[in-house]
């Protein structure tokens, strides 16, 4: 029956019924174990990674450290090396050798006596 029928044929006429909406249940969401496992196994990754980043970092300190003391020993040697050149150079001077010869060895310097090899 139509409701226009139901007017006619005196039948009180009923409004239809508003559905009551249910409001949607939030459930709390539990962290199941593979998400579990997935944030365990990411925190290993990032640990592991961290862990890797500092210990390179720490080998290339140690290996500059290394490079620093090895230039320090480098630049020592070298001003050893420098004063003993410049030492030898003093001590193989022709002067000093004409004056050791005259003083300890009893020598004199003949200038008619030396010769000039080609």
């Amino acid at each position: 029956m139509s409701q226009t029928q139901r007017v006619l044929n005196g039948q009180e006429w009923t409004a239809p019924k508003k559905q009551v909406r249910q409001e949607p249940v939030i459930v709390p969401r539990r962290i199941t174990k593979g998400e579990k496992m997935l944030w365990v196994i990411g925190a290993l990754i990032i640990f592991g990674l961290s862990l890797a980043v500092v210990a390179s970092q720490a080998r290339l300190f140690s290996a500059a450290r290394d490079v620093s003391i090895l230039q320090n020993k480098f630049e020592n040697q070298q001003k050893i090396t420098q004063q003993l050149k410049s030492e030898s150079d003093s001590l193989g001077s022709p002067e000093r050798i004409v004056k050791f010869a005259e003083t300890e060895l009893g020598l004199k310097l003949n200038v008619d006596n030396i010769k000039v090899l080609p």
